[in-house]
């Protein structure tokens, strides 16, 4: 009798597991708040001006609850929407005066930066519409100061975040924010960039997503472009397209 109790216990236990497991299904989503914040101001050592990050923060879905739709619980997001002065070893502009990095770059979403000046008491954005600001350092090494960005409009793996993972651009303005340039393709992601001071030009190294994954990775196609320094636009490629192609079929030959 006491096995046959003990057995009973145990199919009803395992019975009502089942159905709460069947009856529960978690759908881990993304959602996006577009709730206007404006980061506290950083004082870069530009002549009298201020600079606001502005942007909104992604709020990941913990689960939406197969028995109840509305159920929806969010993620609580940690930190704040800022940019960091890099003090770390690893700088994405080695050549840099400052660096300054959107830190929680997966959690905020820098849109554009506002530039007030205190003299004047005017401010005005970066740009008119919008990107996604992930950095930006500070030159005065060029005999003219520039202010060169990492930034990203495309959401190459459609995650819905926009990070160091998507392809990478890079921009350069003025000191103060002035006459916006970008100097490589949207669809490339920009990697590093070497300055020659005896031709004032910078050589521009990026990926290019060559096996068409959604990714950038060591095993991707690289290139190469040259720009002159004290004349932004988009950076020249050095190498023809009919010498790459000619390069792609020895490899493939061997």
């Amino acid at each position: 009798m006491k096995t046959k109790i003990i057995l009973l216990a145990a199919v009803i236990m395992i019975t009502t597991f089942g159905c709460i497991k069947k009856t529960r299904t978690d759908k881990p989503l993304a959602k996006k708040n577009n709730a206007l914040i404006i980061g506290n101001p950083l004082d870069c050592g530009i002549e009298n001006l201020l600079i606001f990050p502005v942007g909104s923060n992604y709020k990941a879905v913990v689960y939406e609850s197969s028995e109840n739709e509305a159920d929806i619980k969010f993620a609580k997001s940690s930190g704040k929407l800022s940019f960091s002065l890099n003090t770390s070893s690893s700088l994405y502009d080695r050549a840099a005066e400052k660096e300054y990095l959107n830190t929680d770059e997966d959690k905020f979403d820098i849109r554009n930066i506002l530039f007030y000046d205190l003299s004047t008491g005017k401010t005005y954005p970066l740009v008119t519409d919008t990107l996604h600001i992930l950095s930006f350092a500070i030159h005065r090494e060029f005999g003219k100061a520039l202010i060169f960005y990492r930034v990203v409009k495309n959401d190459n793996n459609s995650d819905s975040i926009y990070n160091s993972k998507d392809p990478v651009m890079l921009f350069i303005s003025d000191i103060y924010g002035k006459n916006l340039t970008q100097i490589t393709p949207a669809d490339e992601q920009f990697s590093e960039y070497t300055y020659y001071k005896q031709t004032k030009t910078i050589l521009i190294k990026s990926i290019i997503d060559s096996d068409k994954d959604k990714c950038f990775t060591n095993i991707d196609e690289t290139n190469f472009r040259e720009m002159k320094i004290l004349e932004p636009k988009m950076g020249r490629e050095i190498f023809a397209k009919s010498l790459k192609d000619s390069l792609r079929t020895q490899l493939k030959a061997n």
